[in-house]
C-alpha cells in the first residue's frame, strides 16, 4: 500500500508542475557509434545514402546510354536510305519506294483514334472519381480497366475485326481502325486520368463549393485545369502507342501499295504496315530504306509528343 500511496503522490505532483507551466525533462543514454558491432555498422545512414544512390546514378546512366544508342543508330542508318522522293511522293512507275501516302494515314490514324478515346476516358474517369460511390461494382470496373490495359494488341485486333467491321458492317476502313485504337488506348487514357484526378488537393473542391459553385462547375473550373498535366501525360502515352501499332490495324482496313487517300470508309496506308511489308517481303537491298521509314516514324511520333508537351506546358503558363 506504501509502494501505491508514493506513486499516486508522485503522479500528482507532475501534474501539478505541468499545469503549473513546469516542463517536464527527460534524459537519454547515448550510444557510441563505434561500440557497436561490425554487422550494425554497415547500416550506417551515409554509406547506405551513397550505395543507394550509386546504384540509381547508374541505372540511369545505363538507361540513357541505351536510347542513346538507339537514336545514333536509327539516325546513322536512316539518313543513308531518306530522300525526299520517300517523304513526299507517292509509289508509282518512277518511284519505287514513296510513303506520303502512309504518313498521311497514320497522323489521320493518331488524331481520329485519340480523338474518340480521349473524350470517353475522361468522362469515365470523372464519374468513378468525382461521382461513383465506392461498392463492389466499382472495383469490379476499375480491375477490368486494368486487365484491359494489359490486353496484347492483336486481341484488339481481331475484336475490332469482329465487332466493328463485321458484326456493325462498316467494312475494313479508316474508321474501323480508329475503333479499334480508341479501344486499345482508353484504359490508358482512363487510368492515368483518374490518378491526376487524384492528386488534386481536396481543398480545391471544398473550397469552390463554399464559395456557391455547383459540383460540375467545381470539377470543370477547378478540379480538371489541376489535373491537366496528369492528363496530358496519359494523352502522350496513347499518341504514342497509336502511332506505332500494326497488329490492332492489321485486320481492320490497313493495306500497302495505296496511291492516295481515297476516304474514311476505305482502306489507307499507315507508316508501320509499310514498314512491316517492306521487311517481311522486299529485298535485302531495301535495308537502308526500311531504316529511313523507321527513322520517319519515330519523328512523326515525336512530333506528335512534342506538340501535346508544348499545348500542356502553354495552358499551364495561362492558368498561372
Amino acid at each position: 500500500m506504501t509502494n501505491t500511496q508514493d506513486e499516486i503522490l508522485t503522479n500528482t505532483n507532475d501534474e501539478q508542475k505541468l499545469e503549473l507551466g513546469e516542463q517536464k525533462t527527460y534524459s537519454f543514454e547515448t550510444m557510441d557509434f563505434d561500440a557497436l558491432s561490425k554487422r550494425k555498422q554497415l547500416l550506417e545512414p551515409k554509406k547506405t545514402q551513397k550505395v543507394f544512390f550509386t546504384m540509381l546514378a547508374s541505372s540511369a546512366v545505363f538507361i540513357f546510354l541505351i536510347l542513346l544508342t538507339f537514336i545514333l543508330i536509327l539516325l546513322i542508318n536512316g539518313s543513308r536510305g531518306i530522300s525526299f522522293k520517300l517523304i513526299f511522293m507517292k509509289p508509282g512507275p518512277e518511284v519505287d519506294y514513296g510513303i506520303r501516302p502512309a504518313i498521311i494515314g497514320t497522323i489521320l490514324l493518331i488524331l481520329g483514334s485519340v480523338g474518340l478515346a480521349l473524350p470517353l476516358g475522361l468522362a469515365a474517369a470523372i464519374y468513378l472519381n468525382e461521382y461513383a460511390k465506392g461498392g463492389i461494382l466499382v472495383t469490379i470496373i476499375n480491375q477490368g480497366i486494368n486487365n484491359l490495359a494489359g490486353v496484347p494488341s492483336i486481341v484488339f485486333g481481331i475484336f475490332g475485326y469482329a465487332f466493328f467491321v463485321l458484326a456493325l458492317g462498316i467494312g475494313k476502313s479508316l474508321v474501323a481502325a480508329w475503333l479499334t485504337l480508341a479501344c486499345m488506348i482508353l484504359p490508358t487514357i482512363i487510368r492515368t486520368s483518374q490518378e491526376a484526378l487524384k492528386t488534386v488537393p481536396l481543398e480545391y473542391r471544398e473550397g469552390s463549393l463554399a464559395l456557391g459553385a455547383t459540383k460540375w462547375q467545381t470539377i470543370r473550373h477547378v478540379v480538371l485545369p489541376a489535373a491537366t498535366p496528369g492528363i496530358s501525360t496519359g494523352v502522350i502515352l496513347s499518341l504514342g502507342r497509336a502511332a506505332g501499332e500494326t497488329a490492332a490495324i492489321l485486320f481492320v482496313g490497313v493495306a500497302t501499295g495505296i496511291p492516295a487517300f481515297s476516304g474514311f470508309l476505305s482502306r489507307f496506308p499507315a507508316i508501320p504496315f509499310e514498314l512491316y511489308s517492306m521487311a517481311v517481303s522486299a529485298p535485302s537491298s531495301t535495308r537502308n530504306v526500311q531504316w529511313a521509314i523507321a527513322l520517319i516514324l519515330v519523328i512523326v511520333v515525336f512530333g506528335f509528343n512534342l506538340s501535346a508537351i508544348l499545348i500542356r506546358n502553354r495552358a499551364e503558363k495561362q492558368r498561372s
